[in-house]
């Protein structure tokens, strides 16, 4: 198979690569490909480039041309545990809209009173979400359905999205649900520079029983996504932006998202969802309330 890097240049040189003599794997490699551009008038096929995606008269179509990009490594992992997904979860999304004002005031006073922390809202959705599995154990949980049993995990293995050079990856923390909030921080910290610096090893890639992906980053409000195999349940968090909102009885500016969460059908039905989701919508709106169970 033809590497990326062996397509880009044989664009940026104008060659179709139908063209290029394949060495003795029969995969034409970096190597073939300046070989053949060092032979140059000595071509057979010496004259105007012959450029792959140009028109009957040699004129460019307006398109670049098609490349095949091989599926490798971690962005293999996600596929296919993508299309498992999507082909074995009878998956089932509700959403709610909420006031995360004081949410965003926790954050920021978290920020005063302990700036080496690096307490941000990440970190406070992840602290919430333990505790919503922890008072909804069921949603903890992935389904064997060789053996036909549903298995409850008794530790949170926590994944989030995260962006890396080779797209979505999703690195687990874990052991998420014996963690203060500021070791949650430091955890999410260290596994996200791992995925921009494409630095995540599988085994930090897999292994992950329950999934927080914060798309707000992405300046998006809403989103139904595919859980993450073999996995039973995905939490959603939409961007935070100011809306009117009443409060007391009152319309004023808040801060405002929403929250989706996305279940496993075989693992619960819609109260048990529907009551996780209200109690971390409830944590969002009143952090304080955590308080009381830590």
């Amino acid at each position: 198979m033809i590497s990326p890097l062996v397509r880009q240049l044989a664009r940026e040189h104008g060659v179709d690569l139908a063209l290029v003599p394949p060495g003795p794997t029969g995969v034409i490699r970096r190597a073939d490909l300046t070989a053949y551009l060092e032979r140059g008038s000595d071509r057979p096929d010496a004259g105007p480039a012959r450029i792959a995606g140009a028109g009957a008269a040699g004129r460019p179509s307006g398109h670049g041309a098609t490349t095949r990009i091989p599926i490798q490594g971690v962005q293999r992992l996600m596929v296919e545990r993508l299309s498992t997904s999507r082909r074995e979860i009878p998956d089932a999304t509700t959403w709610v809209d909420v006031d995360a004002t004081r949410l965003m005031k926790t954050k920021d006073a978290l920020k005063t009173a302990r700036p080496d922390a690096g307490i941000g809202v990440l970190p406070l959705l992840a602290r919430i979400t333990v505790a919503g599995l922890a008072a909804y154990p069921a949603l903890n949980s992935s389904v064997d359905t060789e053996a036909g049993e549903i298995v409850h995990h008794g530790a949170v293995n926590l994944g989030f999205a995260a962006q890396s050079p080779r797209g979505l990856v999703v690195p687990v923390v874990r052991d998420a649900h014996a963690m203060t909030t500021t070791e949650l921080a430091a955890a999410l910290r260290e596994l996200t520079l791992k995925a921009r610096d494409g630095k995540l090893s599988p085994a930090e890639l897999t292994g992950g029983t329950f999934t927080l992906n914060n798309y707000g980053v992405f300046g998006v409000d809403g989103s139904t996504p595919i859980i993450n195999h073999p996995e039973a349940a995905m939490l959603g968090v939409g961007r935070i932006v100011d809306k009117p909102w009443v409060h007391r009885g009152k319309l004023k500016v808040r801060k405002v998202t929403q929250l989706s969460f996305t279940f496993d059908h075989r693992v619960c039905d819609g109260g048990t969802a529907g009551g996780f989701l209200r109690f971390v919508a409830d944590c969002v709106e009143q952090p304080a309330a955590l308080l009381a169970d830590l």
